[in-house]
């Protein structure tokens, strides 16, 4: 006997973020020193950070690299700066109904690694990562 299935196959592009985003988010304030940002990542074992503003809604994603480049130009400055003046211009956030393939472009179109998803409040629920986006792909 063959069971015959009328459902369509999901999409990959097609499934939401918030099934393949990493959690707990860790975070940190636009204020943070960058050692203690690096700190976070080290004892977590992760390389992105949420960033949040004073009314904790996600400013941003910092990144590992972002932390290693200001001390490239400045190794001896890095406790002078906050996480916030790290951050890229451009905010990496989506929103929670976003899909494996609106992150993807996101990445792509924005040259990013990690993207934060917030709920509809701005709050950060989960951070999908390029490493997030070839686990789903090689699953």
């Amino acid at each position: 006997m063959r069971v015959v299935s009328d459902k369509k196959p999901v999409r990959v592009t097609d499934r939401p973020a918030m099934g393949v985003m990493s959690r707990p988010v860790v975070a940190v304030t636009l204020d943070t020193d960058p050692i203690e940002a690096l700190r976070l990542l080290t004892t977590h074992r992760i390389r992105h950070l949420v960033v949040l503003d004073a009314n904790g809604l996600c400013a941003g994603v910092l990144s590992d690299r972002a932390i290693a480049a200001a001390w490239a130009v400045d190794p001896f400055g890095l406790g002078r700066q906050q996480a916030g003046q790290l951050l890229g211009g451009e905010h990496a956030t989506l929103a929670h109904q976003a899909t494996v393939g609106q992150v993807a472009r996101f990445m792509k179109d924005h040259g990013v690694d990690a993207v934060a998803i917030v709920d509809d409040l701005g709050l950060p629920v989960g951070v999908v990562t390029a490493k997030d986006l070839i686990d789903v792909l090689a699953a």
